[in-house]
């Protein structure tokens, strides 16, 4: 009998020894921001004391920071009756993310009220939250009535491939379109280019190393004009990232994350004065365009009446959702007052903005995407060696090879284009006078010696791809 309360003790004393030590690491991980490590075990640690103030707190703050931030608030909700004091600070956060802004006000609030009793003034991420608080609720009171036709959720690597632009609305591309000597973010990687091909938008950095909007124009032939920074209006204290510019020439779309975001990223309007070149104070397109996550490259299709913007809001790792929408003539908001406000405003079934209307056609009108059997855009298809063959830049097993592929692929976009200026050249050469047919002579020579070249550039730059590939 002594010897059976002897090993209960053991068990007991083992056992709360391994609880603290599992504690233990949890908080270390917590304290290191590896969230996702300490959620599992402050879960274990609820259960067996639900009404302890700092578990739940933690458990929460691990919910909120794993992008589950509607589950975030009940526990947070805990930590605040048990007056756990950063627990108003992520209560805040949280409820902000699920767009309870009233709830949201008041756990800033009291938040503020318990720093300043300790002389403590309100952290950074809080001050931007107050500003934030100042835009949201107003932005939720005119979300725009659109009717969302398909979504999809792609890869975050090259996803404007996606976006099925008609010829007249311009061209998303890789940074490779460039010319020689310009520079362009990396981490963003699209450069829009109009539908000439003589105006390139981009987005670089500039010197207090900020992200901004660039714009280069073609001067004649293969030169270019210097490379220009838009209106520091756009940035906003912030980065401008993801320019398109509508074929009026003057209305720009595009990202920044400054002060008049709602969150992380918002997409942007903004108009060129003709008179001065410069643009004006940018305009936040609101909801349901934008919200508390990032939201980016908005494209307007005149010809087709559609628009795609991309956003991480729906928190897929290493993925985000493309909306394709049709474009309204004119605006119309949902009433403020509406039960599916919020729903609406966030986007959480896209086919409820049908209102029981067919639009399977009108989406079979827009898509005449070609993808391979993955299901993912074929970005174009190149014979490596022995049957392999690439059809996206994620293919490559070298960051060379696919840079390298991005110059094969301008350098066979201005061969076709070369090859489209010779064919009506010589149509037109064909009913041309004597005289015509003189002046016309020389640029019909120049042109083919122009195409015969880049056929020779172009079958060697291929062959060094699969030489690179093949090693």
């Amino acid at each position: 009998m002594k010897l059976k309360f002897m090993i209960l003790c053991v068990a007991i004393v083992t056992s709360a020894m391994l609880s603290a030590a599992t504690l233990n690491d949890a908080k270390e991980a917590y304290n290191k921001g590896d969230y996702a490590t300490a959620l599992p075990i402050f879960m274990e640690q609820y259960k067996k004391n639900a009404n302890n103030g700092s578990v739940n707190h933690w458990l929460g703050v691990c919910l909120y920071k794993t992008g589950k931030t509607g589950e975030a608030i009940k526990y947070l909700e805990v930590g605040v009756k048990r007056k756990v004091v950063e627990s108003n600070r992520y209560l805040a956060l949280a409820s902000y993310m699920e767009y309870d802004y009233e709830k949201a006000q008041s756990a800033l609030d009291q938040y503020e009220a318990d720093l300043k009793r300790n002389k403590k003034d309100l952290p950074d991420d809080m001050k931007l939250l107050q500003k934030r608080l100042m835009i949201a609720p107003v932005m939720l009171d005119h979300v725009e009535k659109i009717v969302i036709i398909d979504s999809i959720v792609v890869d975050k690597g090259r996803f404007f491939k996606r976006y099925n632009l008609s010829e007249s609305s311009g061209s998303l591309n890789g940074v490779g379109v460039l010319p020689e000597n310009m520079q362009a973010d990396t981490t963003i990687n699209m450069v829009y280019a109009t539908e000439s091909g003589d105006r390139l938008l981009w987005s670089g950095i500039d010197s207090v190393s900020k992200k901004s909007i660039y714009e280069v124009s073609r001067l004649y032939g293969d030169e270019w004009d210097s490379p220009v920074k838009l209106s520091d209006v756009l940035n906003e204290d912030g980065d401008a990232i993801y320019p398109f510019l509508m074929q009026d020439g003057i209305t720009l779309y595009y990202s920044n994350n400054g002060r008049n975001s709602i969150g992380g990223y918002d997409l942007f309007m903004s108009r060129k004065d003709l008179e001065t070149g410069r643009y004006l104070q940018p305009q936040n397109l609101g909801m349901p365009y934008n919200s508390p996550y990032d939201d980016y490259m908005f494209a307007i299709d005149e010809e087709k009446k559609v628009g795609w913007w991309a956003t991480d809001r729906n928190q897929i790792p290493d993925k985000v959702t493309i909306y394709l929408f049709i474009k309204n003539d004119t605006r119309e908001n949902y009433h403020p007052d509406d039960a599916d406000i919020i729903s609406q405003a966030f986007i959480k079934n896209y086919h409820s903005t049908w209102e029981g209307k067919d639009y399977s056609q009108k989406l079979k009108d827009v898509l005449s995407l070609k993808t391979d059997d993955m299901g993912t855009v074929s970005d174009f298809v190149f014979n490596v060696y022995n049957g392999v063959v690439y059809t996206s830049f994620a293919d490559f097993k070298s960051q060379e090879g696919a840079s390298m592929m991005e110059e094969l692929l301008v350098m066979e976009k201005k061969l076709n284009d070369n090859i489209s200026q010779l064919k009506n050249l010589r149509a037109k050469y064909a009913s041309s006078t004597a005289t015509e047919k003189g002046a016309m002579k020389n640029e019909i020579l120049q042109l083919e010696n122009t195409i015969d070249k880049s056929r020779i550039d172009i079958k060697w730059m291929a062959n060094s791809i699969r030489k690179l590939e093949n090693k």
